[in-house]
C-alpha cells in the first residue's frame, strides 16, 4: 500500500512538472537542454536566474555576457577574460599574473576630490594601498627587473617619482638612485628640474631657500650650529670655504719667468685698464669670478708685486750706497778746501 502511494505521487509531481512548465523547458533530441527555453542553442542554456549550492566546474571557457554575482570565494586557476564590469564588494586574491591591456584600472576607495591629478598611490609596508592622488602608473616588484616596462602616464610621458624614503634603517635616509628607468635622476624643490638639486622660489618669496645647521644638544630649546645658508638674494653664509685646486703661482717665482718691467707695465694698465692677466670687469661681469682661478691669479700678482718691491728696494739700496759714497767725497773735498785755505792765508 505504501509503495502503491509514493508511486501515484512520484506520477503525479511528474504529470503537474509537465503541465508546468512544458512551456518553457525542453530536452530536445539534438541533446542541448534548455531551462526557461524551448530552443535551447547550446549544451545547456538557462533564461533566468539559476542557482548551485554545491560545486560547479568549468573544464572549458565561462563567458559572462551580463552580470555575475559571486557571494563568497572565486578561484580562477586559468586565464579569465572580463568584457564588462566586474564589481568586488569583498577579498579578491590573485595568484599569478594579471594584465589590463585596455580601459583604467579604478579603485573607488582612493578617490579624492580633493587631490590634485598628479599625486601619488602609496603601498604601506604591510601591503595596504593609501590614496594620495590619481593612480596614473603603477609597477611593483621585490627586486628591480630589466624586462619591467617604465612607467608612464596615458600620453606616454615619463612619471616623475617621489624619492624613497627609508624610516626603518638606522640612520633614517631619503635617495633618488639611478636605474634603467631614470639613469640619471634629479631632485627640484617647485620646478621640474634642469640639474641634479633645483630650488625655485616664487617671485616675491624672501624665503631662505637652503639652510645647513647641526644639533649642539639634546635640548630642543637649544639652537642649532648653523654651519650654511643661502638666502633669497643669492647670498651664501658659511664658517669656512676650501677650495680645492690644480696649481698654485710659485711658477713666478722661477729664473725663467718673464716679468714684465715697470716701465711696460705702466704702459700696459694705461692701454687695457686692467693688470695683465687678469679678466677685464665685462668678462668678471658676464661669466662671474671663479675662486680656484681668482686666488692663483692674486696670489700670481702678489708674487709679481713681491719681485717688483725686491727690485725697487735694489735700486734703493744701490741709490743709497752711491749718496754714501758722494757723501763721503764731498766731506773729503771740504777738508782738502780748509787745508788749501789755510796754506794760502799770510
Amino acid at each position: 500500500m505504501k509503495s502503491t502511494i509514493q508511486t501515484g505521487l512520484w506520477t503525479m509531481l511528474l504529470l503537474f512538472s509537465q503541465q508546468s512548465f512544458s512551456q518553457t523547458n525542453s530536452i530536445p533530441a539534438s541533446g542541448n537542454v534548455g531551462i526557461g527555453t524551448t530552443a535551447p542553442t547550446t549544451k545547456l542554456q538557462v533564461n533566468g536566474s539559476a542557482r548551485i549550492d554545491s560545486m560547479l566546474v568549468v573544464k572549458d571557457s565561462l563567458i559572462v555576457n551580463k552580470t555575475a554575482t559571486v557571494k563568497s570565494d572565486l578561484k580562477v586557476m586559468g586565464k579569465a577574460t572580463i568584457k564588462n564590469d566586474l564589481k568586488v564588494t569583498g577579498e579578491t586574491v590573485l595568484i599569478g599574473t594579471t594584465v589590463i591591456k585596455e580601459g583604467d584600472l579604478k579603485i573607488k576607495a582612493l578617490g579624492d576630490s580633493t587631490l590634485t591629478g598628479d599625486g601619488i598611490l602609496l603601498i604601506t609596508a604591510n601591503g595596504k594601498v593609501k590614496n594620495g592622488g590619481e593612480l596614473k602608473s603603477l609597477i611593483y616588484a621585490e627586486t628591480q627587473s630589466s624586462n619591467l616596462a617604465c612607467a608612464t602616464d596615458g600620453n606616454g610621458g615619463t612619471i616623475y617619482v617621489a624619492p624613497h624614503w627609508q624610516a626603518s634603517t638606522n640612520p633614517q635616509r631619503m635617495f633618488l638612485l639611478n636605474s634603467s628607468c631614470s639613469p640619471d635622476p634629479r631632485l627640484g624643490v617647485g620646478v621640474k628640474p634642469d640639474a641634479k638639486f633645483q630650488v625655485r622660489l616664487n617671485k616675491d618669496s624672501e624665503l631662505t631657500p637652503l639652510i645647513i645647521d647641526k644639533m649642539v644638544s639634546n635640548n630642543p630649546a637649544v639652537a642649532p650650529y648653523k654651519l650654511m645658508q643661502l638666502d633669497h638674494t643669492g647670498l651664501l653664509y658659511a664658517r669656512e670655504i676650501k677650495v680645492n685646486l690644480n696649481a698654485w703661482a710659485d711658477y713666478v717665482f722661477e729664473e725663467a719667468y718673464p716679468l714684465m718691467p715697470l716701465s711696460e707695465l705702466k704702459q700696459y694698465i694705461h692701454r687695457h685698464k686692467h693688470l695683465p692677466n687678469v679678466p677685464n670687469a665685462e668678462e668678471m661681469q658676464e661669466k662671474g669670478l671663479n675662486v680656484a682661478q681668482s686666488s692663483t691669479m692674486l696670489m700670481e700678482k702678489v708674487e709679481e708685486l713681491t719681485l717688483y718691491l725686491i727690485q725697487v728696494k735694489e735700486q734703493v739700496d744701490a741709490q743709497q750706497e752711491l749718496l754714501k759714497q758722494q757723501q763721503e767725497t764731498i766731506r773729503l773735498q771740504q777738508e782738502l778746501i780748509l787745508q788749501l785755505q789755510q796754506q794760502v792765508k799770510p
